[in-house]
């Protein structure tokens, strides 16, 4: 009987084991589905109230018409009628238990909102909106936002922060520059002649040798020096 009863008891020990290898096993699968690099496609609902696509991963956000890269972005933020207290516990669970932790929630009939504010090349703050309606998609799309852009709900990218300014005057004085109305020859130099006169030094030379030819040439180039 005792060996019957240890043999029982080590039968039992090994159908533990072997519990505990699948479990472990189903959580490492979980996590491969998140691995970074791996671009994740989104069914949503974008701006205008179109059905769209939209693909996560790789270090950017890519919607139909738009692109935008993980350092552009400002800050984001989830609204809508769903409410955030599922998401946030969405969220927990993923870290916990993986994915199938999300499937026990209910509130799938809430409609979940993200906004992403993100720094065009100009320097300004834009927006785009997504939408879900099933709170599954909602919080592995903000895990994995989150994850990507380093940035928690409402928490702002400070080096973005520090980068505006110097883009906004860049696009300034880029679009200064194409204002301008000299002639093609001296766009390259900002329409400034003396920069013209600089970078060649033949036109130079004939300048100073014919100054009243000189400066019929540079009124005819329209410079702005």
């Amino acid at each position: 009987m005792r060996t019957i009863r240890l043999c029982l008891q080590h039968a039992s020990s090994l159908k533990h084991q072997s519990q505990k290898a699948l479990l472990l096993a189903s959580a490492v699968g979980v996590l491969s589905l998140q691995t970074p690099g791996i671009a994740a496609s989104y069914a949503a609902i974008c701006s205008g109230g179109t059905e769209c696509s939209v693909l996560l991963g790789v270090g950017k956000i890519s919607l139909p018409s738009l692109t935008i890269n993980k350092d552009q972005v400002f800050s984001w933020s989830q609204g809508g009628s769903g409410t955030k207290t599922d998401v946030g516990i969405g969220v927990a669970s993923v870290v916990m238990f993986g994915l199938p932790g999300l499937i026990g929630f209910g509130a799938k009939k809430h409609d979940y909102l993200f906004t992403i504010n993100y720094v065009d090349e100009a320097g300004n703050t834009q927006a785009t909106t997504m939408g879900f309606k099933n709170n599954v998609p909602a919080n592995q799309f903000m895990s994995e936002l989150m994850g990507m852009t380093g940035l928690s709900m409402g928490e702002t990218n400070k080096t973005l922060q520090e980068q505006i300014n110097t883009l906004q005057a860049a696009a300034a004085e880029k679009a200064r520059l194409a204002a301008l109305q000299c002639a093609p020859v001296l766009k390259p130099y900002k329409c400034s002649w003396s920069q013209y006169l600089e970078a060649n030094a033949s036109v130079r030379a004939w300048a100073q040798k014919y100054p009243q030819m000189a400066s019929a040439e540079k009124t005819r180039l329209l410079a702005a020096d």
